[in-house]
């Protein structure tokens, strides 16, 4: 049985606070590449100018370097993020795949470091209440992390 351990980051919208899930599951294909934090429900109102607040977070929690080639992310409607083909994460690296785009063009601001890739959505894609978001390689399913009305499961 997948064991998992999730906490739940959160406060009401409506108060201008966001909401995210933390998530250790186990990698379901011994890549050592987990799904460990989704931002699904960013402060405020949804607008194309707070996309890249919503991310999905990846990790390596492997021993070896896991390459991302051929790897996707999806939601339950279908949205699908391709990670680059030379894309890489070498062990304990992280990567934060946003879903707008960086809100600086300064390569020197924290936004644009090589723990983020943008996607460059103009707006936003995970689900507020429920949605899944589900990393694949190759065909195969690595990690899963679902939510619905704030009742999380793998």
């Amino acid at each position: 049985m997948k064991k998992i351990v999730l906490t739940l980051v959160g406060g009401i919208a409506a108060l201008g606070l966001s909401f995210g899930v933390t998530a250790a599951s186990a990698d379901e294909q011994g890549t050592g590449l987990q799904i460990v934090r989704v931002d699904y429900n960013v402060k405020g109102v949804d607008t194309s100018a707070n996309a890249y607040q919503e991310s999905v977070r990846v990790q390596n929690k492997g021993a070896t370097p896991a390459s991302l080639a051929g790897c996707t992310l999806e939601d339950l409607t279908g949205h699908t993020y391709h990670f680059p083909a030379s894309f890489s994460l070498a062990p304990g690296a992280y990567v934060n795949v946003r879903t707008g785009k960086s809100p600086s063009t300064d390569p020197a601001n924290w936004w644009n470091s090589p723990v983020n890739l943008y996607w460059n959505r103009t707006s936003h894609m995970y689900g507020n209440s429920s949605d899944s978001v589900t990393l694949e390689c190759g065909g195969s399913r690595l990690d899963r992390v679902a939510w619905n009305d704030f009742a999380i499961r793998p």
